[in-house]
């Protein structure tokens, strides 16, 4: 995946969360991609998410949408855009099942990390990529 803001980018893994439910389009970035993208406190406000098991979490919010890019070998990038959180604490990029949904991405084994794309249902099985450090592309 690649994450763009301005002139900024990272490529990255990122994790399909499906139980990160959103009305809209989102990523939850970690403090250290967030500073690789200049992204600061400074640009987003503070606000409360609920969390598995009735917790809370506390992230910055930046307020504009952010071009992001599911990265594939075998076609063209799927694009879309997103809402970014960034969650102190947290070590991975997920994305939300609003964003899954925009990206066509579709979960076929959760345990094995295989999925495909909506057109590809019945006909292709990709499988995670590792977790990848975060670059300047």
């Amino acid at each position: 995946m690649r994450i763009r803001k301005g002139r900024a980018e990272v490529v990255t893994s990122a994790l399909v969360n499906s139980g990160f439910e959103a009305e809209e389009p989102q990523l939850v970035v970690p403090l250290r991609l967030a500073e690789v993208l200049g992204i600061t406190h400074n640009q987003a406000s503070i606000e409360g998410f609920s969390t598995a098991g009735g917790g809370r979490a506390y992230g910055y919010r930046v307020p504009e949408l952010l071009d992001v890019e599911l990265l594939l070998e075998d076609r063209e990038p799927i694009r879309a855009q997103a809402r970014i959180t960034v969650l102190p604490g947290e070590e991975e990029v997920l994305i939300s099942d609003r964003l899954a949904s925009e990206l066509g991405i579709v979960i076929l084994d959760a345990w094995r990390g295989e999925w495909c794309l909506t057109d590809e249902l019945g006909s292709r099985r990709r499988l995670s990529a590792p977790k990848e450090e975060w670059s300047n592309e």
